[in-house]
């Protein structure tokens, strides 16, 4: 039950929509629920407080914590816009979203005003003020009375952490759990304890609230929290429950699974959740968002398995079971693997296999109750043009081919009216973001000599003295001031000038933390090549991500967060994987931000080792087409229905064992190419359970 819908944030009040009859309603719920062996959880977000309780509407409380405090410098009557203070403004700060540590809430006497500008100069002033806010009187003021402004994170108002309204929300959490009959409580925002006195007290604090809410239960809570510090061990029943993946997903769970081995000697369960069963995501989604398909559940499925850790699967609801068909595909395996979990039949040396990173393995029935794994691998490869080949590597016999194609968005052409250009090296002394690694060194400079497009190229030029590829980079970027609106145009069009060198060029773009906690829009190039080419880059790179030794990037800003493409914050050019001892020297046209189109795919063809296979189908973008063997191929949905099946042409390619030669064609002679992941897909041996 999440405060926020269900039940309201601090004060736990119920929904009246949904529960008319207060908490007797809610305990009513709940009573239906452990009737059919259901456990209920309370999911708050911790101290924090809706702007829509009785403590901030119609009467602020005296108590709501406060970053700031001023002097009023002159009466204001109620028509009044502005609040003139004697004390400075020139650090107070408009930058609110979900994560920023900020508001624009100012409490007079019992007024809250929201102000959307403030001088930076004498007379120091709040200005563009709404008065009355939430629901409040508006009064006149008079010169000298106290001006403060409050605390707000994650939309929501904070109690003054050495009052006694810290403790009173607690006692409202504990309240509802004792009264309702619920069997956990999940303190979710608990991560925002910084706010409550500085990030050096957050421990104390977080530890303080959860104590406060743990001595006035009459029965033990399975307590989860979104953070964790030694205090907090006493009451916490499992750990690991981290927010599911954008994208990348197999590469989450391994880091998933690192940060939950280490927590598991700490004498706790692990969870290896939160999950979702991800759809296709339409428009700008698109870019940072990635399906899941059955090899992914599996994955996350061994790994639980192997590692025996819980899961939490969450999004499943009555609206959406019924009408999303990749549930039906999907939740059976979580149901059969939980079972095989908790039966304990599965010996310890293939948990061992299970667990290991990258080890990817598909569950076979034998007969009834007998189960065995297959090794599996999938081999994805981005194909951004009508005509694309590369190798793979089978580590397995050889066998006829099994694969997928999910067709991707593509991006309008350079030369599109809606195009932006967003960097175009007129200024190469304006890049304020430059760093290197150590035995690394680099310039950029206006190149009117080596040109693509336009009037001009970027030139960058990179030495690498030191002995190692990866992990030696370079940043040369921009900070945008003020920040880039860029909004409906996620992809990148560029030309590139390679000189063969092996060394990788990233495209980034950052948007401001607190509108997007930091999302990492990584676009690669792998300069293998000589002289122009031209990139359409539109999904954020995130596999790879975390082998490359950036110096930035974590499992959150990598996998699940996005860019806000309103506030684009920083462009920077980096490189890596520079050559030892060696040179980079390339060239970039100026770069434009572009649309989105969809281009759908019509009777894509491939070729393995000289064996041809046509699929005379038109592939909706967002669609999936699985080949899983002779007389078994399907068409899927953007939400996992069955579109049709397909009768492919031609003949079966076989995978030979070691490399293996992969030639892609698609909707040959027209314009523009649509884009697709192509996955190979190959077995091995098996490990039989019993």
């Amino acid at each position: 039950f999440h405060t926020g819908t269900s039940l309201r944030f601090g004060d736990c009040a119920p929904n009246p929509k949904l529960f008319p009859n207060g908490r007797a309603s809610v305990k009513a719920v709940i009573d239906k629920l452990h009737e059919a062996g259901i456990a209920a959880g309370l999911h708050t977000y911790a101290f924090f407080i809706a702007k829509d309780t009785p403590c901030v509407t119609p009467v602020p409380d005296p108590r709501l914590g406060k970053d700031a405090a001023f002097t009023l410098a002159a009466a204001i009557d109620e028509a009044a816009t502005i609040v003139p203070v004697k004390e400075s403004t020139a650090e107070v700060s408009l930058a609110t979203g979900f994560f920023a540590r900020n508001s624009v809430t100012l409490q007079i006497d019992n007024e809250l005003i929201i102000f959307s500008g403030v001088t930076k100069e004498p007379p120091y002033t709040f200005t563009e003020c709404q008065r009355g806010a939430h629901g409040t009187a508006v009064t006149a003021h008079e010169a000298g009375a106290q001006v403060h402004k409050l605390k707000e994170c994650f939309g929501l108002f904070t109690p003054d952490a050495n009052s006694t309204l810290l403790a009173e929300i607690a006692e409202n959490t504990a309240n509802t759990f004792n009264e309702c009959g619920f069997d956990m409580i999940y303190l979710d925002a608990l991560d925002g304890e910084d706010i409550l006195a500085g990030a050096e007290n957050a421990w104390h604090y977080g530890s303080k609230f959860v104590f406060e809410i743990a001595n006035r239960l009459n029965r033990p809570a399975l307590f989860e929290m979104s953070t964790f510090h030694h205090h907090l061990w006493y009451v916490r029943a499992r750990m690991g429950a981290w927010d599911h993946p954008a994208r990348s997903h197999k590469r989450f769970i391994d880091l998933h699974c690192d940060a939950n081995r280490a927590g598991a000697g700490m004498f706790l369960p692990m969870n290896l959740g939160w999950w979702a069963a991800k759809t296709w995501q339409d428009g700008v989604a698109s870019v940072w968002s990635e399906p899941t398909y059955p090899d992914d559940i599996e994955y996350l499925l061994c790994k639980a398995l192997g590692n025996d850790m819980c899961l939490s699967l969450m999004g499943v609801n009555p609206d959406n079971i019924g009408n999303t068909p990749l549930y039906q595909r999907l939740l059976p395996m979580f149901s059969t693997y939980e079972e095989l979990r908790h039966s304990g039949v599965v010996p310890e040396a293939i948990k061992a296999r299970l667990r290991e990173p990258g080890n990817e393995f598909t569950l076979e029935a034998v007969a009834e109750g007998i189960w065995q794994f297959r090794s599996v691998a999938y081999h994805k490869h981005k194909a951004d043009t009508a005509e694309s080949s590369w190798t793979i590597t089978n580590g397995f016999g050889q066998q006829p081919v099994r694969l997928r194609i999910e067709v991707l968005m593509s991006a309008a052409s350079y030369d599109s009216e809606e195009a932006v250009v967003i960097e175009d090296f007129s200024d190469t002394k304006g890049f304020d973001l430059r760093k290197t690694a150590e035995n690394v060194s680099a310039s950029i400079e206006k190149d009117t000599d080596n040109i693509k497009v336009g009037d001009r190229s970027g030139k960058v030029s990179v030495s690498n003295t030191g002995t190692q590829r990866t992990g030696a980079w370079v940043q040369i970027g921009r900070t945008q001031k003020p920040a880039l609106n860029i909004d409906g145009k996620p992809a990148l069009g560029v030309w590139v000038h390679g000189d063969n060198s092996g060394a990788l060029l990233n495209l980034q773009q950052l948007s401001a933390r607190h509108t997007a906690a930091g999302g990492i829009g990584d676009h690669y190039i792998t300069l293998d090549f000589t002289g122009w080419r031209y990139f359409t880059l539109v999904e954020f790179e995130s596999e790879n991500v975390m082998k490359l030794g950036w110096p930035y990037g974590d499992s959150y800003s990598v996998y699940p967060e996005h860019v806000d493409y309103k506030a684009v914050e920083s462009f920077s050019l980096w490189l890596n994987n520079l050559p030892p001892g060696g040179n980079v020297d390339c060239m970039i046209s100026p770069v434009k931000a572009l649309p989105l189109v969809e281009i759908p795919m019509r009777n894509p063809v491939l070729t393995i080792n000289g064996a041809t296979i046509k699929f005379p189908a038109e592939i909706p973008v967002g669609a999936s087409l699985e080949f899983v063997g002779a007389g078994a191929c399907y068409l899927y949905g953007k939400k996992g229905e069955l579109l049709a099946e397909i009768t492919p042409e031609g003949t079966v390619p076989l995978l030979n064992p070691g490399e293996n030669t992969i030639q892609f064609i698609c909707n040959s002679g027209e314009e523009n190419s649509p884009r697709a992941r192509v996955t190979i897909i190959a077995a091995g041996d098996v490990l039989a359970v019993n």
